[in-house]
């Protein structure tokens, strides 16, 4: 064949290393297919179970979210009647110290009440008081002249039983 390809002038090394390299490369894809086909499968499985925990990952996070929304419903809720029974409280204590000052205001009241009328009775003793020194004035006058003109008509009724 070299020498019928010598006088057509053909060099069948070339075309024969061609063909001995492509029956290389079909062999060795033949046992590297296998191998490559179980990377190939070994990263898809990989890949899946990856995608498998990413799932995973995002229910819990999913469940984390909610139950985030019901912590925090359940502290508004919480605050709220945090907040109703500080308001109730201070109503109450609102109205304790009202009560409070009602109840002072009317002791008070009642305090100052006693006191005018120990003033009035006080006032009322001095008036007596004083009302009783002039009638007692008053009287000492009225004696006196009464006893100054019954002198008068007495010495008066005598001069003139003395000088008839």
């Amino acid at each position: 064949m070299n020498e019928g390809a010598r006088l057509v002038n053909i060099d069948f090394t070339m075309a024969i290393q061609i063909v001995n390299f492509i029956v290389l490369v079909y062999f060795f894809s033949r046992a590297f297919a296998k191998k490559i086909g179980k990377v190939l499968e070994d990263r898809k499985k990989l890949a899946l179970s990856e995608m498998e925990i990413v799932e995973n990952e995002k229910e819990k996070l999913e469940e984390q979210k909610k139950t985030m929304e019901k912590l925090k419903k359940e502290s508004k809720r919480r605050a709220n009647d945090i907040l109703i029974k500080a308001e109730r409280q201070a109503d109450d204590r609102k109205d304790q110290i009202i009560s409070q000052a009602m109840s002072n205001r009317e002791r008070m009241m009642m305090k100052a009440e006693a006191d005018i009328e120990k003033m009035r009775q006080n006032a009322k003793f001095e008036l007596q008081k004083e009302v009783g020194e002039m009638a007692v004035e008053l009287a000492e006058k009225i004696i006196k002249e009464n006893i100054d003109e019954k002198q008068d008509a007495t010495i008066n009724k005598f001069i003139n039983e003395i000088g008839d």
